[in-house]
């Protein structure tokens, strides 16, 4: 299951540099708390490896935290 559902309008119009459509991007590596109860995630394209990160408030987070976690325990 792809998570580019969590990224924002702008960021979705990227171009996977494999020649995709778009990236298919899975969640990596830690999930952090920041400041103001938010939430930051590393994401990576599966097929061109390009990493971000986004943001997530805790209600976001919190909706998506078992799937999430279930992706990260693969990497």
């Amino acid at each position: 299951m792809h998570f580019n559902h969590l990224l924002e309008k702008r960021d979705l119009r990227r171009i996977c540099k494999n020649g995709m459509k778009n990236c298919y991007l899975l969640p990596v590596g830690n999930v952090t708390a920041t400041a103001g109860n938010n939430v930051s995630l590393t994401v990576e394209c599966k097929t061109c490896n390009r990493r971000e990160d986004i943001f997530l408030t805790e209600k976001q987070y919190k909706t998506q935290e078992k799937l999430i976690m279930k992706e990260v325990e693969h990497v």
